[in-house]
């Protein structure tokens, strides 16, 4: 694993491409473009969790998340605690109560099968992901060793309604989320 943590914090330093995300899945080094869909996804969710959290929530956006013993991942979303402090340009895993992804293609496994087995195992009581392609937001709840206890499926119109694990709730209304192709 040292080695991809090396790697990983090169990553941190290097600035990638205009409208690029660069990330470490699985010991690969994956850089996808951020599209206009994604950007304006994310935009939106941060203006909700912000308007209904208050404008200091603690939240980042494509940040890296350590995760003890394996690569770190940088969420397109991550909801901190309310104590949470950086580790230099970074927070750990155990920081995070809601991480919410915005799948980049129409065929992506990352977010729906190796995100979902790690972020349940490492204990990330609410995880999101949002799919433009799909137009639907899969919410899964209660974090097991395996996955998550609850899985919800929300339509794009629909409000996805999100109870932190720490007693805080906001809505998302998906209804003005952009979708692609």
């Amino acid at each position: 694993m040292a080695v991809l943590d090396r790697l990983w914090r090169e990553v941190e330093t290097m600035t990638p491409p205009e409208g690029y995300v660069v990330e470490i899945i699985d010991g690969r080094v994956i850089m996808t473009p951020q599209s206009p869909t994604q950007s304006n996804t994310i935009r939106s969710i941060t203006r909700q969790a912000e308007r209904a959290l208050g404008e200091d929530v603690p939240l980042v956006f494509d940040v890296a998340i350590d995760f003890p013993g394996e690569t770190s991942s940088a969420p397109d979303v991550s909801i901190l605690d309310l104590d949470a402090q950086p580790r230099g340009k970074r927070y750990v895993c155990q920081d995070v109560v809601a991480a919410i992804e915005v799948v980049s293609s129409d065929s992506d496994d990352q977010d729906y099968v190796t995100k979902v087995a790690k972020y349940g195992r490492f204990g990330i009581e609410t995880y999101l992901i949002i799919d433009p392609f799909k137009r639907v937001c899969t919410l899964y709840e209660g974090a097991l060793p395996t996955g998550y206890a609850k899985r919800s499926e929300y339509a794009y119109g629909q409000v996805v309604e999100v109870d932190l694990v720490d007693g805080r709730k906001f809505v998302i209304d998906t209804s003005g989320f952009p979708v692609e192709a």
